[in-house]
């Protein structure tokens, strides 16, 4: 049985989906939405806790309580297909940003030259504790607020020399990159689930400990079959919704 606090929450959240309060403008004051509903300012105090904990609202210290851009960034499959091309300036990331007309961008956070472990080495194909790989650990943004953390790994033997195994940030992502490279992204395997978040990955991501998260590993291998990257990602599914279009349902020529 819904609360009385859930059931404001709830009309709240419809009011603001409708477009009531556009993103970035105000809610009523407390006070005033006690006085609408007519409830304890306690009451209210929960159900905008509520709403804040969704990425609906936040407040502004001295300024009122505001409505966030609630609509998450669609980041579709084709993605990859979008950025395969060397030259370019943006990564899927950010393509997919600027298709949505906000602002994203991907940063660097570190890049380590490191012993394979067992996960990665099972993933990439390696010898646990003998074969090195580069790790590229980047955050995406979103109007400045980290909303996927990102970790890949690369064999080193593979890519040194090249953008992936550098400090600086591979301008048009890492499959325009590898391409340059002369090693050419040919499939990718996806796995997506759900969990709850860390209290590291809550603290990166600004959210609850024990918020649900989304976690998505992709495996690429190269035009020879070689194992060139396996990433994963934790995603805030508040802020990124992962599409995956344009799937063959029959087998070519069936």
């Amino acid at each position: 049985m819904a609360t009385q606090y859930g059931r404001i929450a709830a009309d709240l959240r419809r009011r603001i989906k409708r477009g009531e309060w556009p993103p970035g403008t105000p809610l009523p004051t407390q006070t005033e939405l006690c006085e609408e509903y007519d409830v304890a300012r306690a009451t209210m105090t929960a159900a905008l806790n509520q709403l804040q904990g969704e990425r609906l609202i936040t407040g502004v210290r001295g300024q009122g309580t505001f409505v966030l851009d609630w609509r998450p960034v669609r980041v579709p499959l084709s993605r990859y297909r979008a950025v395969l091309e060397p030259g370019g300036q943006l990564g899927p990331w950010e393509t997919a940003c600027q298709q949505a007309g906000v602002n994203g961008s991907m940063v660097t956070i570190e890049v380590a030259h490191e012993p394979a472990d067992d996960d990665v080495a099972e993933a990439l194909g390696l010898t646990a504790g003998t074969d090195t790989v580069v790790r590229r650990s980047r955050h995406a943004t979103l109007q400045d607020h980290t909303c996927q953390i990102h970790t890949a790994y690369y064999p080193a033997q593979l890519v040194e020399g090249t953008p992936l195994a550098g400090e600086a940030k591979v301008v048009g992502g890492v499959y325009a990159a590898m391409r340059a490279a002369g090693i050419i992204p040919t499939t990718a395997d996806e796995s997506l689930s759900a969990r709850p978040a860390t209290a590291e990955e809550a603290a990166e991501l600004t959210m609850t400990v024990g918020s649900p998260v989304l976690t998505l590993d992709r495996l690429t291998r190269d035009q020879e079959g070689r194992r060139v990257e396996w990433l994963r990602m934790v995603i805030d599914p508040t802020r990124v919704a992962i599409e995956y279009d344009g799937l063959p349902l029959t087998r070519p020529g069936g």
